[in-house]
């Protein structure tokens, strides 16, 4: 019969470490993350407010719980995620103007989905109470909100 050779440490963390890597970017791939990144990229280094250890859904009820750092001004909306799980997913700046909101409710929780233009079918969800944050950050350029 085979057996898996044993790993010692050493080659164990590394390992671990490159299998985390995949699987983020795997992650990356499969939340669309990868694709509005490509539209939509922080080139500029966001400074308006941040809240961090937030929750965002993106498509087929994926997401990240508790690991996104939303933020918004004047310009747009900024999304960026904790760092151990940034690989494969560089921080985003999208602006008002290429943003569309729509307010859902999901299991009667006020939830707004977030729409870009540029990549309308990958939505960005997020609980009402940050929404409302972040339409107080981002003042007169707050695109306006949808119910369906």
């Amino acid at each position: 019969m085979y057996s898996l050779p044993s790993l010692g440490p050493n080659e164990f963390a590394i390992f671990f470490i490159v299998l985390w890597i995949l699987i983020i970017f795997l992650i990356a791939r499969l939340t669309g993350w990868a694709r509005m990144a490509g539209q939509y990229p922080d080139v500029g280094g966001f400074s308006g407010r941040k809240w961090r250890f937030q929750t965002i859904t993106t498509r087929k009820g994926m997401g990240y719980k508790g690991s996104a750092n939303v933020g918004a001004d004047g310009r747009g909306l900024y999304l960026s995620l904790f760092f151990l799980f940034r690989f494969g997913h560089p921080p985003l700046f999208v602006p008002w103007r290429d943003i569309t909101i729509i307010e859902n409710k999901v299991f009667k929780m006020r939830v707004l989905e977030f729409r870009f233009r540029k990549t309308g079918d990958l939505p960005v969800r997020i609980a009402a109470k940050l929404a409302d944050r972040l339409a107080e950050a981002a003042g007169s350029n707050w695109p306006g909100v949808s119910k369906v």
